[in-house]
C-alpha cells in the first residue's frame, strides 16, 4: 500500500509542504532585509547564524526532552511560538521599527522552536512509515521540499519585488499556522514510554551520549561526515548566491528568486529519479552526486547570464537533495528506535555548528575578498567527499539493505 493512503503520513507529508514553502519565502526576504539596511554581506550572514545558534546550544537538550514525552505535543508547541515570532518580525518591518539587534532574537527565537519540532517530527516518522518504507517516506518528504523550492523562491521574490518584505514574512507566518493545523489532526497511538538511561547517571550524560554515539561505528562516522559537509555547503552556497546576484550582478528581488527556484527544478528531477537511485550501492552513489554537485557549483562561479546561473543550481541542488535524503534515511535505518531522539538532537547540532561555519564562511569571504572565492572552495570540498565517498568500503549495500546497528555497547 502506498504511503498517500496513509492518513497520518499525508498529514506529515502537507505539514512539511507548508514549512518548507514558508521557509524559502523568508530563506530570501531576510539577506535581503539585512543588505538593505546595512549594504555588508557579513551582517546577513551574522543574522542568520543567529537562528542557527538555537540547534547549537539547544539540540541535545531538545533531544534528551523530547524522549519518553509527546512528540505531536512539542512539534505543536514549536509551531506556535514560530508562528506569533514570524507574525510580530513581519509587524516590525511594516511599521518600520526592525533593527538587526530585533531581527537577530526574533531568529533565535524561530530557530530554537526549530530545533524541538525537527527533534519530535523526525522521532515519529519511522513509527508512522515504518522502518521498512523509510526511503520512500524521506523520497515524499524531499518531494515536498522540491516542490515548495521549485515555486517558493520565484514567487517570493515577485511578491518582495511587488509589495515588500513584510509580505513575504507574512506568507511564512502563515505556513507555519498550517504546519500546527496539520500535527493538531495527526493521530498518533500509544503512549510515550520511559527510556532506559543506559546506565548514564545524569541528564547533561545523557545530551552528550548522543554526540559520542554519531561516531560509534564507521556507518555513523560516514553518514555525520556527510551530513557536515552538507549542511555547511547548502547554507554557504545559498548566502552566496543571494549576495552574487544582488550586489554583484545587480539583480532584481525576481531574477534572484528565479535562479534559486531552479535548485527545486533540480530537486524534484531527484526525487523522481531516487527511487531507482536507492538500489545502488550508497557509497558511490554519494560519490557520484557530490561530483555532480561540485559542477554545478563550478558552474555558477564561472557565469553571470542568470540562465546559466540557474542550470549551475539546478545541478548543484538536484545532486545534494537527493544526497540529504539518502544520507537522512541512511541516519534513520541504523540507529535503533530508542536512540532516534538522542542521535536526532546531536545531528541537529553538528548541522547547526556546520550551517554556521558555512554562513559565516559566505558572509566573511563574500565581503573581504569575492563571493565566487565561496564558491570555488565549496566545489572543491564537495569533491573531497566525493572521492572519501567512492573510496568508502562499508558502502557496497543499497541503503534500503542497512539495519539498526547496536550503540548501547
Amino acid at each position: 500500500m502506498s504511503l498517500l493512503r496513509n492518513r497520518n503520513f499525508v498529514v506529515m507529508w502537507i505539514e512539511q509542504l507548508a514549512t518548507i514553502f514558508g521557509n524559502r519565502f523568508s530563506e530570501i526576504a531576510i539577506p535581503l532585509i539585512v543588505l538593505q539596511l546595512t549594504g555588508s554581506p557579513l551582517n546577513a550572514a551574522l543574522a542568520l547564524v543567529c537562528q542557527q545558534l538555537a540547534p547549537l546550544l539547544l539540540s541535545l537538550s531538545a533531544g534528551s526532552i523530547a524522549e519518553g514525552r509527546s512528540k505531536k505535543k512539542i512539534a505543536m508547541g514549536a509551531d506556535a511560538v514560530s508562528f506569533l515570532t514570524m507574525l510580530l518580525l513581519a509587524g516590525m518591518v511594516l511599521i518600520n521599527e526592525l533593527t538587526l539587534w530585533k531581527l537577530g532574537a526574533a531568529l533565535f527565537i524561530l530557530g530554537a522552536a526549530g530545533v524541538f519540532f525537527r527533534v519530535s517530527f523526525g522521532a515519529m516518522v519511522p513509527g508512522v512509515a515504518g522502518r521498512s518504507r523509510l526511503v520512500e517516506a524521506h523520497t515524499y518528504f524531499e518531494g515536498a521540499d522540491a516542490v515548495s523550492t521549485l515555486a517558493g523562491p520565484v514567487l517570493a521574490g515577485v511578491v518582495l519585488s511587488a509589495f515588500g518584505a513584510v509580505w513575504a514574512l507574512a506568507v511564512d507566518a502563515v505556513t507555519f499556522f498550517i504546519s500546527f493545523l496539520g500535527i493538531l489532526f495527526l493521530t498518533v497511538s500509544g503512549t510515550p514510554k520511559k527510556e532506559k538511561k543506559e546506565g548514564l547517571t545524569s541528564k547533561g550524560d545523557f545530551s552528550l551520549n548522543g554526540i559520542s554515539l554519531l561516531v560509534k561505528n564507521p556507518l555513523q562516522r560516514f553518514v555525520t561526515f556527510n551530513q557536515a559537509v552538507l549542511s555547511f555547503t547548502t547554507t554557504a552556497i545559498t548566502l552566496t548566491v543571494i549576495v552574487y546576484t544582488s550586489s554583484v550582478l545587480d539583480f532584481q528581488e525576481w531574477q534572484t528568486g528565479f535562479v534559486l527556484s531552479a535548485a527545486g527544478a533540480g530537486n524534484l528531477i531527484g526525487v523522481l529519479l531516487l527511487h531507482k537511485l536507492s538500489r545502488l550501492s550508497w557509497g558511490m552513489l554519494y560519490g557520484g552526486l557530490m561530483g555532480i554537485s561540485a559542477a554545478g557549483i563550478f558552474l555558477i562561479m564561472g557565469s553571470s547570464h542568470m540562465y546559466f546561473l540557474a542550470l549551475g543550481m539546478f545541478l548543484f541542488d538536484g545532486a545534494l537533495s537527493v544526497a540529504f535524503v539518502i544520507n537522512g534515511t541512511a541516519r534513520q535505518a541504523i540507529t535503533p528506535d530508542s536512540f532516534l531522539a538522542r542521535i536526532g538532537g546531536a545531528g541537529l547540532l553538528l548541522g547547526g555548528t556546520a550551517a554556521i561555519c558555512g554562513n559565516l564562511f559566505a558572509g566573511g569571504v563574500s565581503e573581504s575578498a569575492d563571493p565566487r572565492a565561496v564558491l570555488g572552495v565549496c566545489g572543491f570540498l564537495l569533491l573531497f567527499a566525493s572521492v572519501i565517498a567512492f573510496a568508502f568500503k562499508q558502502g557496497k549495500r543499497s541503503v534500503r539493505e542497512l539495519e539498526p546497528i547496536a550503540l548501547d555497547e
